[in-house]
């Protein structure tokens, strides 16, 4: 007997996961946004979509699902603020994603420049008045103009392949270094060995061991 042909629903089920799987080829930060409701009361979700837009003037973007909770309080709000997470902050990144949790319980904050709701740790900082709000499917295009920003020294939690990445890679200094460490160690091992393998009357234990130390303090600096 023939199996039947996959419905249309499942076929449509199947091409978005194909095209989820798709875009997560592309490995982003990740960023927590922040505003406060009609009441004053903070909310946040975590958003993976957050993108500059243009340098004069300073304008970035993210991406809301329009079934969020708090659609209403960052389409209200008139700013917004977006912090781009350490790598250590990957459980506050769980957190702003889950639906209905007290997502600010026990985290620190305070009011930023506009009202919006500013962690005391992250890697990034961007304070946003709300420019341009446009219609992108599922999802509201959030586009702010940037009234005050912070960098820090922080490896950034990554995300890639539907979940999160290694910390960010070495720069191409350090893997310069790196190769530098390795050809030194392998000269001095080549140098030892052929100091040991000498014949020469005049080099000594003491003086073998006096370049072996010194050889072995370079390869450890």
């Amino acid at each position: 007997m023939t199996a039947p042909p996959p419905s249309q629903d499942a076929m449509d089920a199947a091409h978005r996961r194909a095209f989820r799987d798709a875009l997560g080829s592309f490995a982003t930060g990740v960023t927590i946004a922040t505003t406060l409701d009609d009441q004053n009361r903070p909310v946040g979700v975590t958003a993976s979509s957050f993108n500059s837009v243009s340098l004069d003037p300073p304008l970035v973007l993210w991406s809301l699902a329009k079934n969020s909770q708090s659609r209403d309080a960052f389409c209200d709000s008139g700013h917004f603020a977006v912090h781009v997470l350490a790598a250590s902050q990957e459980e506050l990144s769980n957190r702003f994603a889950r639906t209905g949790a007290d997502k600010f319980g026990g985290i620190e904050w305070s009011a930023g420049k506009l009202g919006s709701p500013v962690f005391t740790e992250h890697a990034a900082l961007f304070e946003c008045a709300t420019r341009h709000q446009y219609d992108g499917g599922d999802h509201i295009i959030m586009v702010g103009e940037v009234v005050d920003f912070e960098a820090r020294d922080e490896a950034p939690l990554l995300f890639h392949g539907g979940r999160y990445a290694d910390h960010r890679p070495r720069d191409g200094g350090d893997a310069t270094a790196s190769t530098e460490d390795q050809q030194l160690a392998l000269a001095t091992e080549f140098v030892l060995q052929a100091l040991e393998r000498s014949d020469t009357a005049d080099v000594s234990e003491e003086d073998l061991q006096t370049v072996r130390r010194v050889l072995r303090l370079l390869t450890e600096k």
